[in-house]
């Protein structure tokens, strides 16, 4: 949702520029792939040869399988059992880049193409569209062709929670106050959606990617949630409780090494797991999982965190230097009515 936010906002802003493939492809591509492709090759070509290391996530499976992820298609290999591909669990969690990469891939021509009232009309058919095509992968059982998970993974299933973060980026950028209306019904529809999960979590004993309310109307409501809170956010003034609270500190340095967090969690989570002889099952202190399970997550958050820091420095922030070849030479954007409105032109994230 947060990057249908961001990355509409950006490509809107660089509607009139001449370079507007370029600078945005260039921008992400300098992002993204540095560090997702120099952990590939980490895990392909120096594990190995790393012998403590090797083997405990079944980094083997990702080897075999590599395709699937030079590619950005590890949610279509999920999702699609048939195709015979085996993901490790150190390195499933790249289905939800694919689905970014596979977004950026498709969005911009939409946001150029279309003026701004026809692309949120558009949001909102891709919203009912993904829903109503959950619907059909969960309603009448899932065929052998797809896995019990396919809703949860793929891009057309999961263009909702996409879309309505880019119908805001587009209702920020219309006429004066035109986000602030939609964010009136920020806490009512919150609410709602939080009475929905709960309601589902009741009945249901939980809430799990497979369970067919939850693909459907759950992960509905979650993207209506995060909505309402984003839009309360955009629309705080400064100085705010909700504008405080989300500027904090903490959360703006997570906010910066997140994506370096993303890339080795799960391997790091794997190897602390390994190393004190637990793959599932975490062993019992006084009868209880939870002290082993406490201390396995604050060593795994504790390396993460460190590799995240070390992997910014070292690696992506030279990377991200680059950008500066890539910006947008002018800052003016089309309103919905063909009236240039003065816009921010940042060229890219």
């Amino acid at each position: 949702m947060l990057s249908g936010f961001l990355i509409t906002g950006i490509l809107y802003d660089a509607k009139s520029s001449s370079r507007y493939f370029r600078n945005f492809y260039a921008r992400r591509i300098l992002r993204i792939a540095p560090l997702y492709y120099a952990f590939l090759m980490f895990v392909l070509l120096a594990l190995p040869h790393l012998q403590p290391l090797d083997g405990p996530a079944r980094i083997d499976q990702l080897r075999a399988n590599q395709g699937w992820y030079w590619t950005y298609l590890v949610n279509v290999a999920l999702a699609f059992p048939h195709l015979g591909a085996t993901i490790g669990p150190a390195s499933n969690h790249f289905w939800s880049l694919a689905v970014e990469e596979q977004f950026y891939l498709l969005w911009p021509l939409a946001v150029l193409v279309f003026a701004r009232r026809h692309l949120m009309m558009l949001c909102v058919v891709l919203m009912l569209t993904a829903f109503g095509l959950r619907v059909a992968l969960t309603g009448y059982g899932t065929s052998s062709q797809f896995a019990p998970d396919a809703a949860y993974l793929l891009l057309p299933t999961r263009m909702d929670t996409l879309a309505i973060g880019a119908f805001l980026a587009l209702a920020a950028r219309g006429s004066p106050g035109e986000l602030q209306r939609y964010a009136r019904f920020a806490p009512a529809t919150a609410g709602i959606a939080i009475v929905v999960l709960a309601s589902i979590f009741v009945a249901r004993g939980g809430l799990t990617t497979i369970d067919p309310p939850v693909e459907t109307i759950g992960f509905s409501a979650l993207a209506l949630l995060y909505a309402s809170l984003l839009a309360v956010i955009v629309t705080s003034p400064r100085g705010a409780t909700a504008n405080r609270l989300f500027s904090n500190r903490l959360l703006g340095f997570f906010g910066r090494y997140a994506y370096g967090l993303y890339v080795v969690h799960l391997l790091v989570a794997y190897e602390v797991a390994v190393r004190i002889d637990v793959e599932y099952l975490p062993p019992k202190v006084l009868g209880s999982e939870i002290p082993a399970s406490v201390a396995i997550s604050i060593a795994s958050t504790a390396i993460s965190v460190a590799l995240a820091l070390a992997t910014w420095h070292l690696f992506e922030k030279p990377f991200l230097k680059l950008k500066k070849y890539f910006t947008n030479e002018r800052k003016m954007a089309p309103a919905s009515d063909g009236t240039p409105t003065p816009q921010p032109s940042p060229g890219g994230g």
